[in-house]
């Protein structure tokens, strides 16, 4: 199995955990403070094995919209604890690729000068 298949891998799973932790919302359940650091080591082998160099400025800019969108949504549908709840975990997921995408660019930016 090569790397692009399991940073493939990985994101599908990050993403079906932050689905379900979402839907654990509902009964008043969260996936603690274990599952969201699975969501972040996830996320970390996504940012070492899926973001590109000519992908990061995308990927950071998405990132950052991801987040305002997390943040505004958290506060607005909080009624519909489902929608929040998935975006929370999702964000945790996203941010441990960002992370890694953020520090690989900066360390190629002071490399190059």
């Amino acid at each position: 199995m090569n790397m692009e298949t399991i940073g493939r891998y990985a994101f599908i799973v990050g993403l079906v955990i932050s689905v379900i932790a979402g839907l654990m919302t509902l009964a008043n359940m969260s996936i603690g403070a274990v599952g969201l650091a699975a969501l972040v080591v996830l996320g970390i082998i996504v940012g070492f094995l899926n973001v590109t160099g000519s992908e990061v400025q995308r990927f950071l800019l998405g990132t950052v919209a991801l987040l305002l969108v997390g943040a505004g949504l958290g506060m607005t549908l909080s009624t519909m604890p489902v929608l929040p709840g998935i975006l929370a975990a999702f964000t945790s997921f996203v941010a441990g690729a960002a992370l890694i995408v953020a520090l690989k660019e900066v360390y190629s930016i002071t490399k190059a000068k």
